[in-house]
């Protein structure tokens, strides 16, 4: 079973990439891990450190977002990039459309609103503060302490998306987003193990947006009235989580016991996201020929990659090379 997207000519003309992070998607979809039974290894450690700081006042969202399957649309506005901004949007979701989603959401998931949820559907200011409150407690305790790393795993997706259109074409491009996506022109198939479903784009093109919380498989908008949009899986192997600043520091340490300081300060610079040649130069205080030469090497190790836009060089760190960064004890033997 899967969700069948049927692209005409003007829709490939306007096939779009996310512009980058959606922190109030991604704070969303996180709780629908924090459920499931098997969400993959990577995410394992992050659910023990997660669950002991669930606040109470996150209990209550799980009604609206389930371990499987959707949640309502309402709750992450498309095309924002700021936290406070999809939130804002969310406080402001118009009643007509509040109602259809929600009823929109209760005939795919065959699930009643909570009893607290049922004043959502009127518009209720108090409901919709009840919901954005909740959202916020939940960032602020366990997305914001990572936000950095989600931000670089989805950075270099959509970087690695851009890539393959710009050297391969959009055919390419599609073809390669995520295992669960197949592309069979003109159809797009997303896996949907519960659902069988054929949407028509009929010349409104559609907006791809890479997500570190997305889970196994992709996703999609449900209210007609929103702009066509696929949600795909990131790809990575760990999730890595804060520690004490004296534990960094020990990190730190060992790392430029094992790379030489120069390298290590030029991987560690990497964990906020992709950097060109001249960002890192100003950030570890170093020459930029001195960077070259230091990330000549680490992509030789492995645990850096580089690609050139223009006549400049973005650099950005492997998942070998993040591991090894967050590592508590990178000098011991794996």
């Amino acid at each position: 079973m899967a969700f069948r997207i049927h692209f005409t000519a003007d829709d490939l003309l306007r096939v779009s990439l996310a512009q980058g992070l959606d922190p109030l998607h991604e704070t969303v979809m996180s709780l629908r891990v924090l459920q499931q039974r098997r969400p993959g290894n990577a995410f394992g450690p992050w659910r023990r450190w997660a669950r002991p700081r669930i606040p109470h006042s996150v209990h209550q969202l799980r009604a609206l977002v389930p371990a499987d399957g959707f949640c309502p649309d309402f709750m992450t506005p498309p095309g924002t990039t700021d936290f406070e901004t999809g939130l804002d949007a969310l406080l402001h979701t118009p009643k007509s459309f509040l109602r259809s989603d929600l009823e929109t959401f209760t005939r795919f998931t065959a699930r009643p609103l909570p009893a607290w949820a049922g004043s959502l559907a009127d518009g209720s200011p108090r409901a919709l503060e009840t919901v954005s409150g909740a959202v916020r407690d939940w960032h602020r305790a366990a997305i914001a302490p990572i936000r950095k790393h989600v931000e670089a795993r989805v950075e270099a997706a959509r970087s690695s998306a851009a890539r393959t259109l710009l050297a391969a074409g959009l055919d390419a491009m599609l073809s390669r987003l995520h295992p669960t996506i197949s592309w069979k022109p003109p159809v797009l198939e997303l896996t949907c193990p519960d659902h069988d479903w054929d949407l028509h784009l009929e010349g409104r093109g559609v907006r791809l947006i890479p997500s570190f919380f997305c889970g196994r498989e992709p996703m999609i908008y449900l209210h007609p009235a929103l702009p066509p949009v696929v949600v795909y899986p990131v790809s990575h192997d760990t999730v890595w989580l804060p520690t004490t600043e004296d534990a960094s520091s020990s990190r730190r340490t060992k790392l430029a016991a094992l790379l030489g300081h120069g390298r290590a300060a030029v991987l560690e610079a990497l964990t906020a996201g992709h950097s060109t040649t001249s960002d890192l130069a100003s950030r570890t205080g170093l020459s930029a020929a001195t960077v070259s030469h230091h990330t000549t090497v680490l992509r030789e190790a492995g645990l850096i990659t580089t690609h050139r836009t223009g006549g400049s060089a973005h650099h950005m760190a492997t998942s070998l090379g993040m591991q090894l960064i967050h590592a508590e004890h990178p000098l011991s033997s794996p």
